[in-house]
């Protein structure tokens, strides 16, 4: 069901924060709020959970079960040693004053 548009403005919007957010919530209201130089911020409720779930399509599952063991082949006591040896090394030249 298509809720109707609230448009209401900056000062309004800042003073009754809380009714909004009940109203944006509870409702499921969008709000537009318009600031004087015509700036305007439109507001609604999202997913319950905070995100969308996307569809899983059979080609991105096949390239998920691909990966499985692709880093079986390296040797993670030289990796990781290989990681703590680059920490030491400065990302930047030397400043000289």
């Amino acid at each position: 069901m298509a809720k109707a548009i609230t448009k209401v403005s900056f000062d309004e919007f800042a003073h009754n924060l809380e009714d909004y957010f009940e109203r944006i919530v509870r409702d499921e209201e969008t709000i537009v709020v318009e600031k004087g130089e015509g700036e305007v911020v439109e507001l609604r409720p999202g997913p319950a959970n905070g995100f969308t779930k996307r569809k899983r399509t059979p080609a991105a599952h096949e390239a998920f079960l691909s990966s499985f063991g692709s880093w079986s082949d390296v040797d993670v006591d030289t990796f990781l040693k290989d990681i703590y040896e680059r920490r030491d090394v400065p990302s930047r030249p030397p400043v000289e004053l």
